[in-house]
């Protein structure tokens, strides 16, 4: 089973692609890090991807394209969670060609409340993990968590609005193409994970 996971930051879907790891053997490979490996490289790409991400713009559209085709050619796990790897037409077309069998979970969640979700997130600067409000340390690593510097409301609105403009759009070409499986974010961790694996059938 190969899933693209997607809609607004914060609409549980990086919680519920664990889940699906932990207890279902998903392997989880998320875009943002994949560019953030490849940003670490004293290679040309690297040190492009390094000043892009560093600076907190997109990726080119052709970039990302050759990232994809390399990183999945690289698996072998028959069930794969892709977040991050479709924004835009392009990015769907350049997935296409590679996995052609692929299903969506769209996490439905109305605008305001991922505003106030991303207006609270924080984040460990190192592993880029972020975390609820109430949350100040790191669990794992016991380092102490920061707010990101583009989660205040300017920033926040230019990042939905790019989702609006672009991912929106690649959603609705999907659901014309039966690919998609609704899940309705708006509700607790628990909700969305039982709704989510009853439509899966898992």
């Amino acid at each position: 089973m190969k899933l693209v996971f997607t809609w607004i930051q914060w609409c549980w879907k990086w919680t519920q692609a664990r889940l699906l790891v932990e207890k279902y053997g998903f392997t989880l490979l998320e875009m943002w890090q994949e560019l953030r490996k490849i940003s670490n490289q004293d290679t040309d790409l690297g040190k492009l991807l390094k000043s892009t991400l560093e600076a907190w713009l997109l990726v080119t559209p052709e970039i990302v394209k050759d990232i994809m085709v390399e990183i999945l050619s690289k698996q072998t796990n028959d069930n794969l969670i892709l977040d991050g790897f479709v924004r835009n037409i392009w990015n769907k077309e350049s997935l296409e060609n590679i996995i052609p069998d692929y299903k969506v979970v769209f996490f439905e969640l109305s605008k305001d409340k991922a505003i106030n979700r991303l207006l609270g997130r924080m984040y460990n600067p190192n592993s880029w993990e972020t975390f609820p409000s109430n949350v100040l340390i790191d669990p794992k690593t016991w380092e102490k968590l920061i707010k990101r510097k583009d989660d205040n409301e300017e920033s926040i609105l230019k990042r939905i609005e790019e989702f609006m403009n672009n991912t929106l759009q690649v959603v609705e070409k999907q659901k014309s193409e039966n690919r998609v499986y609704e899940v309705n974010a708006d509700q607790t961790i628990d909700e969305v994970w039982k709704e989510m694996i009853q439509k899966l059938g898992l």
